[in-house]
């Protein structure tokens, strides 16, 4: 192939510590002056003939140099890489003959490297006496240094009920290259599959027997692996028991495990528990004939999942007949449900939260000396695009949150981010002179950031970024429930 390689890049000597002989050299790079002791070539032992690089990121050339009679340099040469690299040993180490050497020199690939950009590198030693030793390197271009993902992972907590006694294992994988295989490891019952897999996306669906001799806990991990080793792996709890009270449930008003885990955060949403087997969930419906269903593991409907059993027409914990209430109306609806009898009531209610006009068409003293201002809410934080770090101030491109016209508890806005961007935030109203004033809305400290909390919490924990795309991030001041999903 022809490649033009950039003209700039940037290569480092790295320090190295060399065996130092006891041979003094007399002046400069007179090499007449150092007498034979074995008349032999140089070794020169490479870390490996073929290096996978990726483009703009530095790696090193690394290996081992030894002369009895003493080294006099080692030379990199590569014309397409532009490299052209002598080290010279005598001048260096310019008080000792040195006898042996650990290369490790560093270099930066240009940035428009592909899979399929090569190169040969001949790295050549030459002693004091002018015998030299020349191997090749192949340089390449198809490196990998990235971890595979789960998109969908299993919950670090899993129920199996002994009434069903299946463990309905979904996970979605995906590499920036290659895949390799998936390994499930259940020490406790001996299992250890390995699926082989390809491509850089994969849907693992697997369903294992469950013991129900005893109550029981078994641990899992799920590993991941790309074509070129790296590894991801996640671990989780299993449960096998009777139907426990959960502590935690959650409301999914989606239809796939995928739309589970695609979001930033607040997917599916955290419902109250109010008693024991008795749930409670406040929910806004903006889309007449929207499904919900109920969730104790966060992101899947496997292996647990509360729904109407259309048969009896109460709920059922079974994922494959669990079918979603739909809600026929736009507004605020309150479910009730006891996951051991089944029953369940869907009430509207209309909320008692006090109404804010936060469109910026009032003003509001905060009595602190900057005087009335227009009164509006915005995301106040790091990672969010086109917007100074942690600012309230409107004037200074704040992050500002728009009101739904329908519903005035509703606080929305779209946003534009990239894979690997990190972002946290706290929800505010805004400030001429960046203040945080109230009202203000924190978290619960929880790792998902299940809750807000008004006028006080935590700072939000840090989320990142899977896949580039455009978010919707909607705040509900009564519901104190948040959320950023992926929209496009």
């Amino acid at each position: 192939m022809t490649f033009k390689p950039n003209s700039l890049r940037t290569v480092m000597l790295m320090a190295v510590a060399p065996v130092i002989g006891l041979a003094f050299q007399s002046c400069g790079d007179d090499t007449d002056d150092y007498p034979t002791v074995d008349g032999k070539a140089p070794t020169l032992s490479l870390k490996t003939n073929h290096l996978q690089v990726e483009p703009g990121r530095t790696f090193n050339i690394e290996g081992t140099l030894k002369d009895a009679d003493g080294l006099k340099s080692v030379r990199l040469k590569s014309e397409g890489m532009l490299l052209d690299k002598t080290i010279n040993l005598l001048e260096i180490y310019s008080d000792s003959l040195l006898h042996d050497y650990n290369l490790s020199y560093a270099y930066t690939p240009a940035s428009d490297w592909t899979d399929d950009t090569s190169f040969p590198l001949e790295v050549t030693v030459e002693d004091v006496g002018g015998r030299t030793t020349t191997q090749t390197i192949q340089v390449s271009g198809d490196g990998d240094f990235t971890d595979p993902i789960f998109t969908a992972a299993p919950s670090s907590e899993l129920t199996v009920l002994v009434q069903n006694p299946k463990l309905s294992l979904n996970a979605t994988v995906t590499d920036n290259k290659k895949l390799q295989s998936i390994v499930v490891d259940i020490p406790g019952l001996h299992i250890n599959d390995s699926v082989l897999i390809s491509g850089t996306e994969y849907q693992l669906k697997k369903v294992y027997d469950m013991p129900t001799t005893e109550t029981s806990y078994y641990m899992m991990t799920v590993r991941v692996y790309d074509a070129l080793g790296n590894k991801t792996e996640t671990n989780s709890v299993i449960n096998v028991s009777e139907l426990p009270d959960f502590k935690k449930m959650y409301l999914a008003d989606v239809e796939t495990a995928a739309e589970l885990t695609s979001d930033l955060y607040g997917v599916p949403m955290l419902i109250d528990h109010v008693g024991e087997y008795k749930y409670k969930a406040l929910y806004y419906n903006k889309k007449a004939g929207t499904g919900v269903r109920f969730v104790p593991q966060p992101t899947d409907f496997e292996p647990i999942c509360f729904g109407v059993d259309e048969s009896t027409g109460l709920l059922t914990s079974s994922p494959s007949e669990a079918k979603p209430i739909v809600l026929d109306k736009v507004g605020y609806y309150e479910i009730t449900f006891n996951t051991v009898t089944g029953d369940y009531d869907v009430q509207e209610y209309t909320p008692a939260t006090a109404k804010l006009v936060v469109d910026g068409s009032q003003t509001k003293d905060y009595n602190d000396g900057a005087g009335a201002q227009p009164f509006m809410i915005c995301l106040a934080g790091s990672g969010l695009p086109d917007t100074p770090s942690w600012t309230t101030n409107q004037n200074d491109n704040a992050f500002i949150l728009n009101q739904d016209k329908k519903n005035p508890y509703r606080l929305y806005r779209e946003m534009k981010l990239k894979a690997g961007d990190k972002v946290s935030f706290t929800i505010s109203a805004t400030h001429w002179w960046g203040w945080w004033p109230e009202p203000y809305w924190r978290f619960d400290g929880s790792e998902g950031n299940e809750k807000n909390v008004l006028n006080g919490g935590e700072n939000m924990k840090e989320v990142e970024v899977k896949t580039s795309g455009t978010y919707l991030m909607e705040f509900d001041y009564s519901l104190l429930r948040s959320r950023i999903t992926l929209v496009k």
